[in-house]
């Protein structure tokens, strides 16, 4: 008979099994025992926030078109597109990059908003520092390390919200959604058999405390006892979500309950997961999602080529999503950016480089679409930021306010985001 002791070098092989599936070491963060086990909500028409970060610096004036500014062609000899390309029209100066087809028709229904000029007014081009001070909403503070997202779920916690309130359909939690709050990541290998196999085997080691306080644990029992219920809890949590998305996915395979399809994509499969959990009725309040590869500085393309190609199943993603939600749409508010723009200038790699403003994206949530927003400054020199850049003239943070305002009626506390204050966009809603 095999001895059931669990040695060290058990227990590190199996917390490093279901790290893989929950990353709960870190950045996926172990639910802890003020967390319940999984429960479905009791409330079917909560509002959801879906943010989605587009990483690299994605070029903006390649999706939100400015054919009509006199400067653009100039700018732009080789990559410039014309109505003609099969740019969607928009107004006089703005149209969308063809590849975003599949979401015309939200924006003449009136769901979808794109903001012109937005960004941060900080002048780092680090892609490391921009993406950080955008999620944690502090531009230039480095003592700041709890995301936007995680403090507006810490401030509005209720016991009566359940563990499924927010997730990350990948392997390492955004930003945005670190800090004190739990958040569970879950990447997309969560459906498959071996992660059964393997929350099954990390089970086994919470399920034997006994034995794992007395072996694995320095501290006081107290301690020891909180990480066992609260990786008794993970790991509920995480077999509900398989069984959420699991079940639904046999019963309509690749299409979705509306008859949307997603493409076959890491983006379309994410997007997907998240739909599923919100249809499931489970609380899910805020779910968080990258896009990464958008940092063109050679072969950028414009109808056709890599960033177009990127466009393509971005769109058809996010459309799907859509329509898969159906009138929930109404219930939920896509916010989509990025961490800066790109050089109105292209370089000599059929590319652009690292550039200042940039723009945002405001979908569903009963926003005022059909219409540019923003403060659009031109693409003459003068008016170029350090005169390579688009201007900033709507910060981020204007937008972050104005979408948890509007569509959580939330009253963000003075010292939200650090020692700005932000206004409200009374145009967005």
């Amino acid at each position: 008979m095999k001895s059931s002791k669990i040695t060290r070098r058990r227990f590190l092989q199996g917390a490093a099994a279901v790290s893989a599936v929950s990353q709960s070491s870190g950045y996926g963060y172990l639910l802890n025992e003020s967390q319940s086990s999984p429960q479905p909500s009791s409330s079917k028409d909560n509002n959801s926030l879906v943010c989605i970060f587009m990483r690299g610096g994605a070029d903006f004036l390649n999706i939100l078109v400015p054919y009509g500014d006199k400067n653009y062609e100039a700018n732009r000899p080789t990559l410039a597109m014309k109505l003609q390309d099969g740019l969607i029209k928009l107004d006089s100066t703005f149209g969308l990059h063809p590849s975003f087809a599949p979401l015309e028709s939200l924006y003449r229904a009136g769901k979808f908003a794109p903001i012109v000029c937005a960004g941060s007014h900080h002048r780092t081009r680090s892609h490391f520092d921009a993406q950080d001070w955008m999620e944690f909403g502090v531009p230039g503070d480095r003592t700041v390390r709890e995301g936007w997202l995680n403090r507006y779920l810490s401030s509005t916690h209720k016991e009566s919200h359940g563990v499924f309130r927010a997730l990350a359909t990948q392997e390492l939690l955004p930003r945005s959604l670190r800090g004190t709050y739990p958040v569970l990541a879950v990447p997309q290998k969560v459906q498959q058999k071996k992660a059964g196999q393997n929350l099954d085997s990390f089970e086994r080691f919470y399920g034997d405390s006994s034995e794992m306080m007395d072996h694995m644990m320095n501290g006081p029992a107290e301690d020891a006892s909180g990480v066992v219920e609260s990786g008794r809890i993970t790991i509920e949590t995480l077999r509900r979500y398989r069984e959420i998305v699991g079940e639904a996915s046999r019963r309509n395979k690749r299409n979705t309950i509306s008859g949307s399809s997603y493409p076959s994509s890491k983006f379309g499969e994410r997007m997907k997961q998240i739909a599923l959990v919100l249809k499931a009725n489970e609380g899910l309040e805020v779910a968080g999602v990258d896009y990464g590869g958008w940092d063109d500085h050679t072969r950028q393309g414009t109808v056709e080529g890599n960033m177009s190609d990127r466009l393509s199943d971005f769109a058809r993603g996010l459309s799907a999503f859509c329509s898969d939600l159906g009138p929930a749409l109404d219930r939920t508010t896509i916010l989509v950016m990025t961490e800066f723009g790109r050089t109105v200038r292209e370089n000599g790699n059929n590319g652009t480089d690292h550039g200042h403003g940039s723009g945002m994206l405001v979908i569903g949530g009963q926003v005022k679409g059909g219409q540019v927003h923003g403060d659009w400054t031109g693409l003459a020199e003068k008016d170029l930021y350090q005169g390579r850049g688009l201007a900033v003239t709507t910060d981020f943070r204007d937008v972050y306010y104005t979408v948890l305002a509007n569509h959580f009626g939330h009253n963000t506390q003075k010292g939200f985001f650090g020692d700005y204050r932000p206004r409200e966009l009374t145009s967005l809603y």
